[in-house]
């Protein structure tokens, strides 16, 4: 039976097999019965000898009718046969099958009768170790009873389902590792022939699963076992994948959300230094987790009560030692390992849950092998991973590895991606009416221009066109939102004019009203064409997309003078796509982009806009710098404002930045595109041999922590 942290409430308690039963009657009266025949003489006849099956089914069909009668002895005896633990009792799985499967028969020939009112009795067949007996032949009858059970009374299909999903977690022990390839095929075998018999099981069955789920605390086998179980579940219950896919990746985002925390609590090595930035060039690329491979070498697992004992006695060291300037500070050192350890762990258990999501897509998005095409079926899969991108990873802010899924899942088919981009282009909107009623909120506007820029930087797969595309309709949405500006800007003024005291106005009452209606229209309605973060957030994020893609991505967007290859070292004369023709009009525009975006991004594009000679824009940067100090002051006397926590993610987010769980990123390397500076080559073979050994080196780290 598998143990999971309900297992004492939930587990029905086991007893012994009862020694008070009656035993089956073989004989009648006696091994011979005398008859006298009609003419007085005697004849001896073979005596009535009752089979035990129906000594069994009469007396399972007494018990039940004494119940109804309020009479529970009998009953109590037929619950008490199917009662069995492996943990709670000392009789063998043999014996138990040995003592079980005549009684399989009876209560099957009773199934009609078992309502509400015999609640114990179903209890017990439910949760008893059937499934990990080893008799094949015992199994399938035991599974074709509770299958006759919920079929003829589907108001136990709640607790079935719940008796069945405990089990996803078999395995997690050592002992039970041998049986649980074996009890997982049982309980699926099962689990669909209840949901083929029982349509309306579904519910039940996703209920189940999100009851069962285990802590995002527990540990990463555990962790692993029931999510592999949980999409072999979506293989048959192919209606459920919406709700049960729901539930998957929330608690991943979970687990990937607790692991930005515990980073956040690592202090920083160089305090000065701005980590808020994306990672440009191969030295940051390890980003937040480059303690991974510099602080722990042999990392050693721990069991939770080894663990909490060395808790115990850490903090019984720290309490003696409050005292003394060493005594402090080893309390620190030995609370920043305990940090640490507790980081590695949960990227650990994150690394494992991804990369079972991982390979189950990879299983699921296979191309026809006639064609070449996707089928229709991974179509639907990829468009309910893109539903659930939208309501469960869209609005988490501090995620960094989840949405990789919907990153894998693009790289299958072009049409994938073109409907990943136009998806978050349409979430921020039309750039004239992005404040209309119905639209999303402006987090969210930040945050799909924010995956679109990361997406569109990092895929590999994505062809110079699409990304040409996705460039041309950005810049487009830019212009568009500079020419509403202005032009409201010039609607304002006019009627600011208008509504000037003319020098014939008969009163001074009037020429006073007049006066006030027109400060009132320049106070608060009139838009300003100046840097204002809050109220101009999405054309920042827009343009932070803009710059940010074009850093990575230039190359798609220049050619060559004679229009041949780009050549690194010759970049005096490229000519440019259209497509980009406006990044000019919005970098000098007076709502100053340059100051609201990422510093980050703003001083690498001047970068490789100045060495690719597209454009020159240090001097805004410069002039942008005199005046950071004022914006700061402003900043700090109301850090919880909008403007402050729109500016936190637009610095702060670049969804797609590098892939640093070491066996999940084996899923991602290929298809992703690493940063390379102006004027550098493509990676050579010696390089790739590099990285493959150090990623080789990162998983033994990893696989000796999950261990």
């Amino acid at each position: 039976m598998p143990h999971t942290e309900a297992e004492s409430t939930s587990a029905t308690p086991s007893v012994p097999l009862p020694q008070q039963l009656p035993r089956p009657i073989r004989r009648a009266v006696s091994r011979k019965q005398k008859a006298t025949a009609a003419d007085g003489s005697s004849t001896t006849q073979p005596a009535t000898v009752i089979d035990k099956a129906v000594f069994l089914r009469k007396f399972t069909e007494n018990a039940l009718l004494q119940v109804k009668e309020g009479n529970h002895e009998e009953y109590s005896k037929l619950v008490k046969v199917f009662l069995y633990s492996q943990r709670e009792t000392n009789t063998t799985p043999e014996q138990y099958v040995l003592d079980v499967t005549p009684w399989i028969s009876a209560v099957s020939a009773n199934v009609s009768a078992l309502d509400i009112s015999y609640r114990e009795l179903v209890s017990a067949i439910l949760y008893s170790d059937w499934v990990a007996a080893p008799d094949d032949k015992f199994v399938h009858r035991y599974s074709t009873l509770i299958l006759q059970i919920v079929s003829a009374h589907p108001a136990w299909v709640p607790q079935t389902m719940s008796a069945l999903v405990r089990w996803f977690v078999y395995g997690a022990q050592a002992s039970e590792v041998a049986m649980a390839p074996a009890v997982h095929d049982r309980l699926h075998a099962l689990l669909e022939q209840v949901y083929r018999a029982i349509p309306t099981c579904g519910a039940s069955m996703a209920a189940a699963i999100t009851d069962a789920h285990p802590f995002r605390t527990a540990k990463a086998n555990i962790q692993v076992l029931f999510l592999q179980n949980v999409l072999r579940t979506l293989d048959y219950a192919i209606g459920l994948r919406r709700e049960v896919l729901h539930t998957v990746l929330n608690r991943i985002i979970h687990v990937d959300v607790e692991v930005q925390i515990e980073v956040e609590d690592l202090p920083s090595a160089d305090e000065d230094e701005d980590d808020n930035g994306p990672n440009f060039g191969t030295a940051d690329e390890e980003g937040i987790f480059e303690f991974e491979e510099d602080e722990v070498d042999n990392p050693v697992p721990v069991d939770s009560e080894e663990e909490e004992e060395e808790e115990e006695e850490e903090e019984d060291s720290d309490g003696d030692d409050n005292d003394s300037d060493s005594g402090s500070d080893i309390s620190n050192t030995s609370k920043l390992g305990k940090i640490k350890f507790s980081a590695k762990r949960v990227v650990a258990k994150l690394d494992a849950i991804m990369s079972t999501l991982f390979t189950w897509l990879e299983q699921h998005s296979q191309a026809d092998p006639l064609t070449q095409e996707m089928p229709e079926a991974t179509s639907q899969l990829f468009l309910v991973f893109l539903e659930l991108f939208n309501t469960v990873v869209l609005p988490t802010f501090k995620s960094r590895y989840t949405q990789f899924f919907v990153f894998y899942l693009c790289s299958k088919d072009p049409q994938y991606a073109d409907l990943f981009s136009g998806t978050m282009m349409g979430v921020v909107g039309d750039p004239v009416r992005s404040n209309a009623p119905g639209q999303a909120s402006v987090h969210t506007k930040v945050a799909a221009a924010s995956y679109l820029s990361s997406f569109v930087s990092r895929a590999r797969f994505l062809d110079g066109q699409n990304v040409r595309t996705v460039m041309g309709i950005l810049v487009g949405w830019a212009c568009t939102y500079l020419e509403w500006q202005e032009q409201l800007q010039r609607d304002a003024e006019e009627e600011s004019k208008r509504r000037q005291p003319h020098p014939w106005a008969k009163t001074y009452a009037q020429a006073a009203a007049a006066t006030n209606a027109a400060g009132r229209l320049r106070n608060s309605s009139s838009p300003s064409l100046t840097a204002d973060f809050e109220r101009h957030a999405v054309f920042y994020a827009v343009t932070q997309a803009i710059i940010y893609m074009f850093c990575f991505r230039w190359r798609d967007m220049a050619q060559a003078p004679e229009g041949g290859a780009i050549v690194e070292t010759e970049l005096a004369n490229l000519r440019w796509c259209s497509e980009i023709g406006g990044i000019q009009r919005i970098v000098f525009s007076k709502l100053n982009p340059l100051r609201a975006c990422s510093s980050a991004i703003a001083h690498q594009f001047a970068h490789v806009a100045s060495q690719t000679n597209f454009m020159f824009c240090h001097a805004v940067l410069q002039q942008n710098r005199r005046t950071v100090s004022d914006s700061n002051e402003q900043n700090d006397s109301d850090s919880l404002s909008q403007s402050n926590l729109l500016r936190t993610e637009l610095e702060s987010f670049f969804p797609f930045d590098p892939m640093l769980l070491p066996i999940s990123r084996q899923f991602i390397d290929d298809i992703y595109l690493q940063w390379q500076e102006v004027g550098e080559e493509a990676s050579t073979d010696d390089e790739e041999e590099d990285n493959n050994s150090e990623l080789n080196d990162e998983v033994e780290v990893v696989d000796q922590m999950v261990a």
